[in-house]
Parts: C-alpha cells; structure tokens; sequence
C-alpha cells in the first residue's frame, strides 16, 4: 500500500535521512522507533509531503506522491498527526472535528457554515468519534482550553474524520495517561480490524510492540532493523542504540 524508496533528505551538509525504504502492506499495523534526532518525525514529513526529499520516491497505492502537496496526499487517504498537537485555538472541538470532515472535502468554512444538506449526518458522525474518544462531554468547549493530552487525543479523532485509509500517527502516546493510552490502543485496533492501515512512531516500546505486526528501526538517519516485535526487542543492535543497554 504505501512503499517508500531510497529516501534521502539532507538540511545544509546534514543528512537526515539516508536512503532508507520501506513497506506499509494493506490493513497492517508498522512501528518505526528510534532515538531523538533518528530522522523519524523528517521521514514522516516526507512521506506525507510536508517537506520534499533530495531523492528518492513514495508510492501509495501504487501512485507517486512524492511530490504531491499535504492536501493532495490527504485527498488521497493518507492521513497524518503531528507530536506536538494543535488545533484551531476559536473554535469548539466539535467545529474542529468538522474542519476534518472528508465529506466537507476539507472546506468546512465555505461548505458547512454557509449550507450543508449533510450537516446534521456530519455533526452525529462528528460527536460518536468524540464520544469513542472520551471527549464528548467536551464537544461545546473552545480547544484553546484543552490540555495538551486532550489536544493529543483531538488530533487523533480529527484524522479520522478525514476518512483515512492510511495513518501515521507521530508520538500518539507521548504525554498520555495509561488510562487513556489503554482506549487509544483499542481505537487503532478496532479502526484496523475496518480496513485502516498505520504507521505509528513511538519512543514507547511497550505500547509499539503491543501494537505492531512489524516494526522498523532508526539510527542517525539510517535503518539499522526491521521485523517483528519479538525480534527487535531480543536484537542486540536495538538494544544496544535504542534501549541503551
């Protein structure tokens, strides 16, 4: 589904990331870990066309999206959230919901506030994923008067009102109560038993192999392993580079 090719991305004379490929198949659930600075959060920039690699190529579908803008990529099905979570500061976390809406084709000012037929299936739609994510009760609240864990979760359930059939969730379950990564677990879970794929970023080992088919390792730019949570978790590499140990 989403196939990354010798990917490079240099800032000045430093290399970010160093020809590192690799494969997201149909309806799986793919960790990438690794340390501070590992060049993962630039890889995701790439791969949903935040920032433009120096060579090398991105598939989805079999498209290249390589050079595609954010919104062009989003249209598309791949959906992403960023570490540091925001949203729009005036406006109530339903409305911010709405802005997302697929089925707003990402126009919620010119199509919603003004006249939509649909409105009243968008807001139902819009308030069951708030209430799957514990937010319901704050549906009427303006999102400048979240926490930040509650930004994170907002930004999670935003992504999936873009009807998503990839995601990649960038450090979901950083600053996270266990409480509430427990439910963030079994959302992903229950979103990939409907067809969603994921590629998670996480320096939570736990959670991504409790979570993971398969999971990808990064160092300084570079993968330095890949395969299943079983083995990277007994692989002397990753230990050694990302437990510190």
């Amino acid at each position: 589904m989403l196939e990354v090719t010798n990917i490079n991305k240099f800032y000045g004379g430093v290399r970010a990331v160093e020809n590192v490929s690799l494969e997201v198949k149909k309806g799986k659930i793919i960790g990438l870990i690794g340390t501070n600075g590992a060049g993962k959060t630039t890889l995701f920039n790439v791969i949903s066309g935040f920032d433009k690699s120096d060579n090398g190529i991105v598939n989805l579908s079999g498209k290249d999206i390589t050079k595609l803008t954010p919104s062009n990529i989003a249209e598309l099905g791949l959906i992403r959230t960023f570490q540091t979570a925001t949203g729009f500061p005036r406006l109530t976390v339903l409305e911010n919901l709405l802005v997302f809406s697929s089925k707003n084709n990402f126009n919620f000012f010119d199509n919603f506030l003004v006249k939509q037929d649909n409105s009243h299936d968008l807001i139902e739609t819009a308030e069951n994923v708030l209430k799957n994510f514990g937010l319901l009760e704050k549906k009427n609240q303006w999102v400048a008067d979240l926490s930040a864990p509650e930004l994170k979760i907002l930004e999670f359930a935003r992504a999936i009102m873009g009807d998503p059939l990839i995601m990649l969730l960038d450090e979901p379950a950083a600053g996270v109560n266990p409480a509430l990564l427990e439910n963030l677990m079994s959302i992903i879970t229950e979103l990939n038993k409907n067809g969603v794929t994921f590629l998670i970023v996480d320096h939570n080992l736990r959670f991504i192999c409790e979570i993971t088919d398969y999971i990808y390792v990064m160092n300084d730019g570079k993968l330095i392993a890949e395969g299943t949570p079983d083995a990277i978790i007994n692989n002397e590499l990753v230990i050694q580079t990302y437990i510190g140990k």
